[in-house]
């Protein structure tokens, strides 16, 4: 029944989209209407010269990642939503992944948008909570991409994260007294990013079969491990720490290798990231920020179990009970606790039905019955990001959120493509 509705609504949908832009672009000044003209119009030529296809977009909004601003994740939202109306065309009946889950994640996301204080960062995350996954579970859903494709998109997002590592490294050395994110806005946000790019740098290193290839590629991850680093983010080099550790129980060609970049790290750690552990490990106001922030979120989930407070209500709500103004967070620091904060558990439970039904899918199909080495790094960066959204949201920010729910789609489609196989 689902299906059935959904393929008789996509064009109302998409009609309804065009409106919702249109009148998105009456509150917008003259500087965004061209840069959002420029973006279309460089997507337009590329369309033309590479045509028109999923593998093609993507590999396009990739650029998305270098600079990473709310206008143009809008334009990549409607970008793949054209995309999947072309590709709709030459497709086979509509399939929508999880509709049940979805269609759950969607209501209760846009009850938290009703329910919202203000608008601009409401909307972003309600995008990056329901949107984003939505569009790119359909899209890449009703696509018959492989492999390569996935791993030509990988490609592209870690030649980005060498090229904002190295920048990112020479803008801390000339700034050592700040923490700065290279290109992006917030240090602590690129992380997110990073994490990724770092294990999908790995996985193209085992994945290359001409040794050039692999030592560009493993030297690429140490350059990203350097960006990583020189933002003096902790839970980022937990991340990693994590994700290594991983790399040594599950892939038997890196254990070794794996062992020695555990043990060299604290070589090229800078000092002022062993000043910021050193401050940890006696007194830090970021980790008692943490916990109250955490002790109150545990206690209104226990007030609002059901549909939560709203999208980025907490904002709001967290100045006016919190004792002391130097306590204050902008959100709980957890990304469980965020979402069903938000969302309530029926938000939360579809939230994070989606990602772990997925990722069980890829390690059953792909881990551990093929034991593809690229396959299990690949599934380990995805598990050292999670790790690292216990004291931050990394996936639920517009920037990394695109990242995240991409490989995730990817993950899906392949794993999709594996059955099939089977069955055949």
């Amino acid at each position: 029944m689902l299906k059935l509705v959904a393929e008789k609504s996509i064009y109302l949908l998409a009609a309804l989209a065009v409106l919702a832009v249109a009148n998105f672009l009456q509150t917008l000044q003259i500087v965004q209407i061209g840069f959002i003209g420029v973006v279309f119009l460089a997507w337009a030529v590329f369309s033309l010269i590479f045509g028109i296809s999923v593998r093609n977009s993507l590999i396009f909004c990739s650029l998305f990642f270098i600079k990473p601003i709310p206008t143009s994740f809008y334009c990549v939202l409607f970008i793949l939503l054209i995309t999947f109306v072309f590709e709709y065309q030459r497709s086979h009946p509509l399939v929508i992944p999880y509709p049940v889950a979805l269609i759950v994640l969607l209501l209760t996301s846009c009850y938290g948008l009703i329910r919202a204080r203000e608008f601009y960062y409401s909307t972003q995350y309600f995008a990056a909570t329901a949107i984003v996954p939505l569009i790119l579970f359909i899209l890449l859903g009703n696509t018959k991409l492989q492999k390569e494709d996935f791993i030509l998109w990988i490609k592209s997002i870690v030649i980005i994260g060498i090229f904002l590592s190295i920048i990112g490294v020479f803008m801390a050395l000339a700034h050592p007294e700040q923490r700065l994110g290279s290109l992006w806005i917030t240090a602590m946000t690129i992380n997110g990013y990073y994490t990724l790019a770092f294990f999908f740098s790995i996985a193209l290193g085992m994945e290359a079969e001409n040794s050039n290839n692999k030592y560009f590629w493993f030297i690429g991850a140490i350059i990203i491990l350097l960006g990583m680093l020189y933002t003096y983010t902790r839970m980022a080099l937990l991340a990693v720490l994590f994700g290594l550790i991983l790399i040594i129980i599950m892939v038997k060609k890196l254990r070794y290798i794996g062992m020695l970049v555990l043990l060299l790290i604290p070589l090229i750690i800078p000092s002022s990231m062993v000043s910021r552990i050193k401050l940890g490990l006696t007194f830090d106001y970021s980790i008692v920020i943490r916990v109250i922030a955490w002790f109150y979120a545990i206690r209104q989930i226990k007030l609002a179990p059901w549909f939560g407070m709203g999208i980025d209500v907490w904002r709001h709500w967290y100045a006016a009970i919190i004792p002391l103004d130097f306590l204050y967070a902008e959100h709980p620091h957890n990304i469980f606790l965020k979402i069903w904060v938000e969302l309530g558990i029926f938000g939360f439970l579809s939230y994070f039905y989606i990602i772990g039904a997925t990722v069980r899918k890829y390690y059953l199909h792909l881990v551990k019955r093929q034991k593809d080495y690229f396959s299990t790094i690949i599934f380990i960066g995805v598990l050292a990001l999670l790790f690292a959204c216990l004291t931050d949201i990394f996936i639920q920010q517009f920037s990394v959120s695109m990242l995240f729910w991409i490989t995730l789609a990817f993950m899906y489609r392949l794993a999709k493509n594996k059955t099939q196989g089977e069955l055949q």
